[in-house]
């Protein structure tokens, strides 16, 4: 998803409208629209976009690149009749959007497409699938396997949802409350919304987090506050006996892989920001390593605007997919690295001690 700003437009109507004269036939001609939305409407969001990224976005990889692009956005609508094709529309806004540093992140996305995928999404909380809890027995002792599932959509739908799940599914894993370690595993997290699981994250989290963002003109803001997180998972109805509580402080193992992108890049960084009692396992991550804010828009659509990069302390920006601490070794499956992972946080925890 993507968000942008305003900018000015040139009105043609008196140019079309002698058009119209001279070729009457033009309109009958014209292909039809697949997705007719008012011009005023369109304009707006167009206004809007450019607005917002020239406001907070970041800065484009060539500022003539994106003078370009927004000059094409705007002529699009000039010319226009009562209703503009959306579609096309949002193809122009899209390519606006794709000279911005933000490694091809925002974008702009009709309603009816978040609404489906949101609908889905919800559908499949509701209902369950493969429980997200599993049990790794090692010879250190049994450790939990945790694998938060993608979330997609607003977070007042998403969030009590999410909770629901994660508490359903660890009550009915059993042994559960007897591991004495933990893996997150976020290879399911394959972009959408973090928050829900970064909410029910907040046990792991201690204060002097280093996890940052880093604003388009360099400044860093700890992105990690788990009494804000505490407040949240109240809010949408979590229950305070957070089954993560037992492993705050403790060593933690940290599986990724190559499908492992956006929101769950922003979860790897947050885990990644506790220090040296985060590890991680796997492969690089995807590489979608900005964060978004999102923007409905007056036509109902969904934009997200990259308004920032990551970064851990005073250390450099993060740009690309992220390397584990320990890679998948050549021919070894991610069942394997698991396994790896799981049996260090055994033996580096001492609640496996006991």
């Amino acid at each position: 998803m993507a968000a942008g700003r305003h900018g000015k437009w040139v009105s043609t109507l008196a140019m079309a409208s002698a058009t119209i004269l001279l070729l009457p036939n033009a309109l009958a001609q014209a292909p039809a629209m697949t997705d007719p939305i008012p011009a005023q409407t369109a304009r707006d969001v167009v206004q809007r976009t450019i607005q917002l990224v020239e406001a907070e976005g970041l800065y484009p990889r060539n500022q003539n690149e994106y003078a370009s692009a927004k000059a094409r956005l705007l002529a699009a609508l000039d010319g226009t009749g009562v209703e503009v094709d959306r579609q096309s529309l949002f193809q122009h806004v899209n390519t606006m959007l794709g000279t911005l540093d933000a490694d091809g992140h925002s974008s702009i996305r009709p309603p009816s497409t978040g609404h489906r995928v949101q609908q889905g999404l919800a559908s499949t909380r509701v209902q369950g699938t493969a429980s997200s809890f599993a049990l790794v027995l090692t010879a250190h002792g049994v450790v939990l396997h945790w694998t938060p599932p993608q979330s997609m959509g607003d977070l007042q739908t998403e969030a009590p949802l999410f909770l629901q799940r994660f508490h359903a599914d660890y009550a009915t894993t059993p042994g559960a409350d007897k591991a004495c370690a933990l893996v997150v595993d976020l290879s399911a997290q394959l972009g959408g919304n973090a928050w829900p699981p970064f909410i029910v994250m907040h046990p792991l989290f201690g204060q002097d987090n280093a996890a940052a963002w880093v604003g388009r003109d360099g400044k860093r803001t700890a992105f990690v506050n788990p009494p804000q997180l505490r407040q949240m998972e109240a809010r949408f109805k979590g229950r305070a006996d957070n089954p993560l509580q037992r492993f705050a402080g403790a060593p933690l193992a940290v599986f990724v892989d190559q499908r492992t992108s956006s929101a769950g890049e922003m979860l790897l960084i947050a885990l990644m920001g506790e220090g040296p009692r985060t590890r991680t396992f796997g492969q690089t991550s995807y590489g979608a390593t900005t964060a978004n804010v999102a923007h409905r828009m007056a036509d109902g659509s969904m934009l997200a605007l990259t308004t920032s990069r990551y970064a851990i302390g005073d250390a450099p920006v993060i740009r690309g997919g992220i390397a584990p601490e320990v890679p998948t070794r050549p021919g070894e499956s991610a069942r394997e690295t698991l396994l790896h992972a799981a049996t260090w946080a055994a033996q580096s925890s001492p609640l496996c001690r006991h």
